[in-house]
């Protein structure tokens, strides 16, 4: 592994890779001692400058959480926003929940559901859990439970819990796919076992 020295040197030579990488490690060094948020947050900017994804949406962690910098929404959904058009999942989905919340962003429940759609698209399990919750709904998207369930079942089969404590919901009730008491009590018994609590409620009381 490389040294932080070694890495420091190549991050000052403008190498973005090493910059972001050198702010990764300054922000989540095994020992706290070590973990300087406030000097990641430099590295990250300057390879966000030169267009590293990874650095762009790290940025808007660090301004989510108020990690390294003051916390400011608006900040953190610029930058999420950036990562999120390059294509980054969880950046996609973070942005999604600013758009949902009106936080740091106008609400826009439409454009919540488009970031979801691209989040979804890219294999991310609680995007496809929460694109599925959209069209459940009929949040920002037309209403569709069928098309819910089958966003459900690949969240559910990446071990979403919330996915499979869905699943179960609709099995139970018929919305969106046929009502399978076997199936639900499958999947209610999956969100059972990661801890669901709503999950174990039904399992416990036999009602699934």
């Amino acid at each position: 592994m490389i040294t932080t020295a070694a890495l420091k040197l190549r991050a000052v030579q403008g190498d973005r890779d090493a910059q972001f990488r050198l702010g990764y490690r300054l922000a989540f060094s095994r020992s706290r001692a070590n973990r300087k948020r406030e000097e990641a947050v430099q590295w990250w900017r300057r390879a966000a400058e030169q267009g590293h994804i990874r650095a762009l949406f790290y940025l808007g962690v660090s301004y989510d959480d108020g990690s390294g910098v003051r916390k400011n929404l608006k900040r953190a959904m610029f930058f999420y926003k950036k990562a999120a058009q390059a294509g980054h999942p969880e950046a996609q989905h973070n942005l999604s929940l600013g758009y949902r919340e009106g936080e740091g962003v106008r609400k826009n429940q439409k454009a919540a559901a488009s970031w979801l759609s691209k989040c979804a698209l890219q294999g991310d399990a609680e995007g496809q859990r929460d694109f599925g919750v959209c069209l459940f709904y009929g949040r920002g998207i037309r209403k569709d439970p069928g098309e819910a369930v089958q966003w459900y079942r690949k969240a559910a089969k990446q071990g979403d819990i919330k996915a499979r404590y869905n699943l179960g919901l609709a099995y139970t009730t018929g919305d969106g796919v046929r009502k399978n008491p076997d199936q639900a009590r499958k999947w209610f018994l999956a969100a059972a076992k990661q801890g669901h609590p709503e999950a174990r409620k039904r399992v416990k009381a036999g009602s699934c």
